[in-house]
């Protein structure tokens, strides 16, 4: 499920390789989280670079925030019949829930598994916190779409009664981790800004795609299609959504106030006709674009 038609759309990533590399296989706990540790330490090196280059202090001065709801209109949600034929009949009912159409719908037709971010506001703000927990359960991640900050780690924590094996594809994998039921997380990191997708090494249907940004200022709607950015620095900045799964993208220009929230909507529009004819027209699904510099 990829966008189809979206021309060139700069959020703030720089586009990376979703070719996968090889594994080497399992190895000892001590050489996994050897490897976990020199990850973590060269993420945050590289993010320091990446996210602050010119050296700013971090942004102190009045802040307030946006919040809002993102709906769809038009045409429903189309089943996708080669997702249903990989998923199991009689277990994983989130990864069906997740993935059994094209896009997820609240009461009200809210839309879910929407990038909310907000960009091209003066100031440096630093990731919000060192990792981004995402729950395993019932063969899935818990949402199609995931962000991060760049220098962040993501924390797959197993609330099942089975393993996993996450993996972030595009990225050299020297060791696998295994989550185990009441276990410890597994870290997964990104060496750079860019799109990813965090598969299960054992499930093809267990998948979610994972947006590294170079800022810390985004959200990602659930079914009921609401969203909140707080802590923003005042003045006039860019709050685009965009769905993914079809591809659409709307942005609006605001107007930041000290100590206030801003309310917005959002209405993206879904046409399953057109949807299908640009499909047939591409041949293949189109690249992802990527969420542009802030």
């Amino acid at each position: 499920m990829r966008a189809f038609w979206v021309s060139v759309f700069v959020l703030g990533l720089v586009g990376v390789s979703c070719q996968d590399e090889p594994a080497s296989g399992s190895s000892s706990s001590a050489g996994a989280a050897a490897v976990a540790e020199q990850a973590a330490r060269e993420a945050r090196e590289a993010a320091e670079k990446a996210l602050n280059p010119k050296g700013l202090p971090v942004y102190s001065g009045p802040v307030g925030g946006v919040r809002g709801l993102v709906k769809v209109s038009g045409d429903p949600a189309p089943s996708v019949p080669a997702m249903l034929q990989k998923l199991p009949a009689d277990t994983c009912p989130q990864a069906r829930e997740l993935h059994a159409k094209l896009f997820r719908e609240g009461p009200g037709r809210t839309l879910g598994d929407v990038l909310v971010t907000v960009t091209e506001y003066q100031g440096y703000l630093p990731p919000r916190s060192e990792a981004i927990r995402i729950d395993a359960k019932g063969c899935a991640y818990g949402s199609r779409i995931l962000a991060m900050t760049f220098g962040q780690r993501l924390d797959v924590y197993n609330l099942d009664d089975q393993a996993y094996m996450p993996r972030l594809l595009g990225t050299p994998s020297y060791a696998l981790r295994v989550a185990m039921p009441g276990g410890s997380p597994v870290p997964v990191f990104a060496p750079k800004p860019g799109q990813y997708m965090l598969v299960e090494q054992t499930r093809e249907y267990m998948r979610s795609d994972l947006f590294v940004l170079s800022y810390p200022t985004f959200y990602v709607t659930a079914p009921d299609g609401k969203f909140e950015i707080a802590l923003l620095p005042v003045g006039k900045v860019k709050v685009t959504v965009y769905a993914p799964a079809f591809g659409k993208i709307v942005e609006q220009r605001v107007d930041i106030a000290a100590n206030a929230t801003t309310d917005l909507s959002f209405e993206l529009a879904f046409s399953e006709a057109e949807y299908e004819a640009s499909m047939k027209q591409a041949g293949a699904p189109a690249p992802q674009p990527t969420p542009p510099a802030k």
